[in-house]
């Protein structure tokens, strides 16, 4: 006789916003942490863990209360947004982006100088640590099986093959923030940042507007309107 799974399901599809902020470095750093104590943990987990956390925290507290986590996927954390909340916002959520790189490069600077372990008195290559942002606009749908909640949908899935881009290649930003054309649009930010686009085998050609965080932004970003 067939299972049949009785587990409760339930779908709310909607138009979303998509945001992604990556820890750029990620894997560098913890093979640099695995380099210098060697995989056995047994005489006390590394502090760089203590560090992502650290730094992961703060990016889900900076992204709040505009966005709601949806997870956190390694370095990363996936948030979202109703479209209908955030249209014709886009000053207000650039510059909570901007505070939210700020407040990421504060904790950074403070582990790498406090962070601390049986092997390490301070973590510098914390300082190789920083941020990227991708933020998409389309239809998601918000599925629930039993507890567990995932966001589904193509639009979920172009925001995550964008974190794979030639941003830094080609423009040269460390961080930054990857507005695509329909973020943009919805946030009315289209005259924003420098004109990108990417290109995928999977997910097609994907244009939009990139906006340099952090110190040294480049003239014509867009950011200069609301850094004060």
């Amino acid at each position: 006789m067939p299972m049949v799974d009785a587990t409760p399901t339930s779908s709310i599809a909607g138009d979303r916003y998509l945001l992604l902020a990556d820890i750029s470095g990620y894997t560098a750093f913890l093979a640099r942490v695995e380099h210098d104590h060697g995989v056995d943990f047994s005489a006390g987990i590394p502090a760089g863990y203590g560090v992502l956390g650290e730094l992961l925290s703060g990016v889900v507290e900076g992204v709040q209360p505009e966005f709601e986590i949806a997870k956190l996927e390694g370095d990363a954390v996936f948030a979202v947004a109703s479209a209908a909340a955030l249209d014709g916002r886009g000053d207000e959520i650039l510059a909570r982006l901007h505070a939210l790189y700020e407040a990421f490069r504060a904790r950074r600077a403070f582990q790498a100088e406090f962070a601390s372990d049986h092997v390490c008195n301070a973590c510098p290559v914390v300082a190789s640590l920083d941020l990227k942002v991708i933020l998409h606009r389309g239809p998601a749908v918000r599925q629930t099986v039993g507890k567990s909640t995932e966001i589904l949908g193509p639009a979920v899935n172009v925001a995550h093959r964008l974190l794979k881009n030639s941003v830094h290649a080609q423009l040269g930003f460390g961080p930054y923030v990857f507005l695509t054309d329909a973020a943009a649009r919805g946030l009315l930010l289209t005259d924003t940042g420098v004109e990108h686009r990417e290109d995928y085998s999977d997910v097609g050609s994907i244009s939009g507007r990139v906006v340099q965080l952090g110190a040294g932004r480049a003239p014509g970003s867009g950011a200069e309107a609301i850094a004060g």
